[in-house]
């Protein structure tokens, strides 16, 4: 080997100070699986148009993008029997198998619920509720604007139960 090689070699194996040098990739530092996502740069535009909503409550004015018609109403019927029925039951009464078990899921022809904006139902889908899981993954932002279509048609058969009083309210 040529000397002049060994000096630069010598300071490379000091500057290892005695740690060997990754022969692979599973030898790197790196996220693991489950680990959380790192979040979006500021002002990056999500690729498939998944929303970033922190909180239900903002989208609560945003406007459906398309027509919340009897055909988005088609396709939420069956996105609501494949991703709801479990909780909210088939007639979306909070009678599904899962409200058995946990804390009933509620009534989504429940007058509270019949007077929401439809941005905040579909807030709700984005970014989950109380003890609703998010569907931001699994669905696009068409599936959920569908699903709210499907939530009002059930809500036009007829919304029930009467709106808990405002404190400091006289009748």
């Amino acid at each position: 080997m040529n000397a002049r090689w060994l000096a630069p070699l010598g300071l490379l194996l000091l500057g290892c100070n005695g740690r060997m040098w990754p022969a692979s990739m599973e030898q790197q530092p790196a996220l693991q699986p489950l680990d959380e996502a790192r979040p979006a740069p500021a002002g990056s535009i999500p690729v498939g148009g998944v929303e970033t909503l922190e909180d239900r409550e903002d989208d609560k004015d945003s406007p459906p993008p398309h027509p919340l018609d009897a055909a988005a109403s088609a396709r939420g019927a069956k996105l609501f029997a494949i991703h709801c029925i479990a909780c909210h039951g088939r007639e979306g009464r909070g009678d599904g198998p899962v409200s058995a078990k946990f804390p009933p899921a509620p009534n989504l022809r429940h007058v509270s619920i019949c007077a929401r904006s439809d941005g905040f139902l579909y807030g709700t889908l984005t970014a989950g509720g109380r003890a609703m899981p998010t569907m931001r993954e699994g669905t696009t932002s068409q599936d959920r604007w569908d699903l709210v279509a499907f939530v009002r048609t059930l809500q036009s058969e007829g919304c029930v139960g009467k709106l808990a009083p405002v404190p400091g309210d006289t009748p």
